[in-house]
């Protein structure tokens, strides 16, 4: 989107939002003269008159989405008109669905109310017409804006039709998964829409394919990548296949392979300086991801010194600082992140988090819907969002906010990498709470399992979380986390030779780097205590 951006114009500014032309209306003009082949003055004149009333309707669409946002206080930081249609910028999406179906609704009643002018327009002009029919120039002027508007009423038909199809992120799209959200939640109703959209956009290709339409084929690309937003599983499979072939780095570090993408980083770094600061940024989340916290401060700084006010930056270093349990440090540069960019919910989320652990609990939770008012898709969010109606006493409001989590990704919701499994620790009763309820409705969860064994291990309960490090390894063997788990959970109850045999184990059942570095390590120093005594 940025780079899309960065070829575009602003108009200035309306009601606070930035209104910006995008260099491919430019390819309006040749695609208008084909369609309407002017053969005189007149002919050119509907034609450029066309393509001015196509950018228009496109932006009085855009529009009519912009003031209903603000309608119901949501702020609009940007509206961007191209060739392939119109965007609206949102600060952030809102919550209720009721407002969604609001601002989606908009766009297409302002092509209604503007279908129906073009329709008054025409019958006026078509009646006016009439005595002048002797003057044939007059008329044949006349004759040409009849015409013109005529196609500019089909046009906006179009643009209804087109824009109402039950394809995300279309209006329609938007509109059935609002709705859809209202009577059946907000997971349920990312898997409707999905389930929609998919054969529409099918019969879309298959029509592009038909025509010939490249620009309807090249429209499509951009909405199935929209459309697999609804499903992290087929969003990861995309964002997989497509850092696989462009970004090895970006494959590596999704598939949690942090030492490999680290390598990977390290090679971008030394080819394409012109990205020095991404690439040191993403390396050092990679860092952080295998709790290598010197080596990740180190890029942290090298970009901070070529970057003072890059946001990311600024936001990695205050996550370093609320590792080190440095809270007033972190506050203050999850602050600075905010001012920078007001409507990133990763700041919020992190505020929420330290003050969580200061039992601050309301504000806590006040940010902590800010940070899922903006960024509604991440089942992390919802589950420390969850802590907090714990701990103010609302168990319907906590449990409400789990089963989200787990639906939107329970791989995410139960299982924790390990530089968040700090939020376990004196959490253990709603640790307790949260995968009771899952494992009740089925005991053989083993993500459950592993999540419930690293709560106890976090809170130094090593027996329990042992009993159930083992029942998830008798359901999945091949999993390194658990044996590295339980191995520290054998370690703690001066179980040495359980606790051998376990890191040994993570050797022959895992290629990450990583984790076959932390067992070797852990071994060592196993070895190294036994030669002391």
């Amino acid at each position: 989107m940025m780079k899309l951006l960065g070829w575009s114009w602003s108009l200035g500014r309306l009601r606070g939002v930035d209104i910006r032309f995008h260099f491919s209306i430019l390819f309006s003009i040749p695609i208008a003269y084909y369609l309407f082949q002017p053969a005189d003055l007149r002919g050119a004149v509907e034609a450029l008159l066309w393509v001015g009333g196509f950018l228009l309707f496109i932006f009085l669409h855009e529009l009519g989405h912009t003031f209903a946002a603000q309608l119901v206080g949501v702020e609009v930081k940007s509206v961007f008109v191209w060739l392939l249609g119109g965007l609206t910028n949102l600060a952030y999406k809102p919550e209720k669905p009721a407002h969604n179906l609001f601002i989606a609704a908009a766009g297409p009643l302002v092509n209604m109310v503007l279908a129906f002018l073009c329709v008054v327009l025409y019958v006026a002009l078509y009646i006016f017409s009439m005595p002048y029919s002797s003057n044939v120039e007059l008329f044949l002027w006349m004759q040409t804006f009849i015409n013109l508007f005529f196609s500019l009423a089909f046009l906006n038909l179009i643009l209804i039709v087109f824009n109402l199809l039950p394809v995300y992120p279309l209006d329609g799209g938007n509109i059935l998964h609002a709705v859809m959200e209202m009577f059946f939640g907000k997971p349920n109703a990312d898997w409707i829409t999905l389930v929609v959209s998919v054969p529409f956009l099918f019969a879309m290709i298959v029509l592009g394919i038909a025509t010939r339409d490249y620009i309807l084929l090249g429209f499509c690309v951009l909405i199935a990548l929209a459309v697999s937003s609804l499903n992290r599983s087929l969003l990861r499979g995309i964002n997989l296949g497509m850092n696989y072939l462009f970004k090895r780095a970006g494959y590596y570090y999704m598939l949690g392979d942090y030492e490999r993408a680290a390598q990977y980083y390290t090679h971008d770094i030394e080819k394409e300086p012109a990205h020095l600061v991404n690439h040191y940024l993403a390396r050092a989340s990679c860092y952080l991801l295998m709790r290598q916290k010197e080596r990740a401060v180190a890029d942290i700084e090298r970009a901070l010194k070529m970057e003072p006010n890059h946001a990311f930056a600024i936001q990695l270093r205050g996550e370093v600082y609320t590792l080190e349990k440095n809270y007033d440090a972190a506050l203050e540069l999850f602050s600075r992140a905010q001012a920078i960019n007001p409507h990133w919910a990763v700041p919020y989320f992190d505020r929420g988090s330290i003050l969580l652990e200061r039992k601050e609990f309301q504000t806590a939770l006040d940010e902590l819907n800010k940070a899922i008012s903006m960024q509604g898709r991440l089942p992390l969010f919802y589950l420390v969002r969850s802590l907090a109606h714990f701990r103010l006493g609302d168990l319907e409001s906590a449990h409400k906010d789990q089963d989200l989590a787990v639906q939107l990704s329970p791989t995410d919701a139960l299982v924790m990498v390990d530089i968040n499994l700090t939020l376990y620790e004196n959490n253990l009763d709603w640790a307790l709470d949260f995968y009771t309820r899952v494992l009740s409705k089925n005991p053989q969860d083993v993500l459950a399992l592993h999540g419930c064994a690293d709560a106890c291990r976090m809170n130094n309960e090593h027996q329990q979380a042992v009993g159930y490090y083992t029942r998830a390894l008798e359901i999945n063997p091949r999993e390194p986390r658990l044996y590295l788990g339980r191995g520290k959970s054998y370690l703690a109850l001066n179980e040495t030779e359980k606790a051998k045999a376990d890191f040994r184990k993570v050797e022959s059942v895992t290629d990450k780097l990583h984790l076959k570095r932390q067992a070797e390590e852990l071994l060592k120093n196993i070895q190294s205590t036994l030669l002391v005594e």
